[in-house]
């Protein structure tokens, strides 16, 4: 019996590593991901007009160009600031009674970044996932390319609007991609955190009551 439980729980042990293992396998492609969108962010953008980037970005995080431009300011690529703001808006998701605005997230994610955090860690030190960020991050990057693309034909550049309308689509598909990814990751993670769970030990069966003898009358 005892040899058993040994064996069980070294099972488990084992199981628990693989599971943090992949998780961070995991974590560690993400980051790498967004990385590569960041610096596709930075090479894009460059020597093009700021001012679209900033409207762009406002509009896909909802927030005043101003916020946009301050974070400009402070000398941080398109793609950092993108990032950022991603990790903010995730933020005010998951814990918006600390978190109700956009601007509180992004002081917060800002600290923590200055402190030298990686965005994994501060993905994970602020409770949330980092899964949903890289798909925002490739949402704005399509949606960054497809503006300048728009600008390039506004200025009368080659770009024909039949190129426009092919890279919309392929915006279209890369998007619902994006979310078939996300929700395969969703279902991922679920069984992941299922097999954690140690599972209920059966209730031992009741022992039925013995039958009381009748009782005889009384004469």
């Amino acid at each position: 019996m005892k040899s058993t439980r040994i064996v069980i729980a070294c099972c488990v042990l084992m199981l628990n590593a693989l599971i943090g293992w992949g998780q961070e396998a995991a974590l560690a492609s993400e980051e790498t991901e967004l990385q590569g969108v960041r610096q596709q962010l930075d090479t894009d953008t460059a020597a093009r007009s700021s001012n679209r980037h900033a409207e762009t970005l406002a509009k896909q995080f909802k927030v005043e160009v101003g916020t946009v431009e301050q974070l400009r300011a402070s000398k941080q690529g398109w793609g950092e600031i993108a990032i950022r703001m991603g990790l903010a808006q995730e933020l005010v998701k998951t814990d918006p009674k600390t978190y109700p605005t956009m601007t509180e997230a992004l002081q917060k994610v800002g600290d923590l970044r200055a402190q030298g955090s990686g965005w994994g860690a501060i993905a994970k030190d602020l409770g949330f996932k980092l899964g949903p960020v890289v798909s925002e991050m490739r949402h704005v990057r399509n949606e960054m390319r497809a503006e300048m693309r728009n600008a390039d034909l506004d200025r009368g550049s080659k770009v024909s609007k039949r190129e426009v309308a092919h890279e919309r689509l392929q915006i279209e598909r890369e998007n619902k991609g994006d979310r078939m990814e996300r929700a395969e990751r969703m279902e991922r993670q679920e069984r992941m955190e299922k097999a954690e769970r140690p599972e209920r030990p059966e209730r031992p069966d009741r022992p039925e009551r013995p039958e009381k003898p009748e009782r005889s009358g009384r004469n």
